[in-house]
C-alpha cells in the first residue's frame, strides 16, 4: 500500500493543526503558567520598631514579563498572637526592567491606626499579596515564606 503525496501532506497539516489548536486552547486555560516573576528573599529586609511606628521594608526579585498589569497589593502583618493586620505601604506601585538580574526597592508601612493597639509585641511576619491581570488572566502571586520576613514589633 503506497500513500499519495496529497495524502501525507493533509495528514500533516492536520497534525500540526491539532498541535498549534491544543497549544492555544491549553494557554487560554492556564495549562502554561509563565512565572511573572521570582523573588529574591535572601535579600529582603523589615526594620524592627514599636507598633505605632513606621517599619522599613526591602523587598527583591526578578522581573520575568512585561505583559502582566499589577491591579491590587495588600500587605498585613501576622503578629506573634498569630492575628492578622492590616498595613498602608507609603507607595502604590512599583516598577521595574525586565531582566535576569535581581530588582530591589524600598518602601515604608504602617499598621493601621485602629489596629495599632490590638498589636501583639514580639516577632511579627509582613505578608503581601499583588494580583496581576495577564493576556492569560488574573494571577495572585504571594510575598515568600521565607525568615527575612519577619520583624520584631515592640512596646
Amino acid at each position: 500500500m503506497t500513500l499519495e503525496p496529497t495524502k501525507i501532506v493533509a495528514f500533516l497539516t492536520a497534525v500540526v493543526t491539532l498541535a498549534g489548536g491544543g497549544y492555544t486552547l491549553g494557554d487560554k486555560l492556564g495549562w502554561f503558567k509563565k512565572e511573572i516573576l521570582r523573588w529574591a528573599p535572601e535579600h529582603f529586609s523589615i526594620s524592627s520598631g514599636p507598633a505605632t511606628g513606621k517599619f522599613d521594608v526591602i523587598v527583591a526579585r526578578q522581573k520575568l514579563r512585561e505583559d502582566c498589569d499589577v491591579t491590587d497589593f495588600r500587605l498585613e502583618i501576622r503578629d506573634s498572637k498569630l492575628h492578622i493586620h492590616p498595613v498602608k505601604p507609603d507607595i502604590t506601585v512599583f516598577a521595574g526592567p525586565v531582566g535576569d538580574k535581581v530588582d530591589k526597592f524600598a518602601y515604608s508601612i504602617s499598621i493601621a491606626p485602629e489596629h495599632q493597639s490590638m498589636v501583639a509585641t514580639g516577632k511579627a511576619t509582613l505578608l503581601g499579596r499583588i494580583k496581576y491581570k495577564c493576556p492569560e488572566g488574573e494571577t495572585l502571586v504571594q510575598y515568600p515564606d521565607h525568615e527575612n520576613m519577619q520583624f520584631e514589633i515592640t512596646k
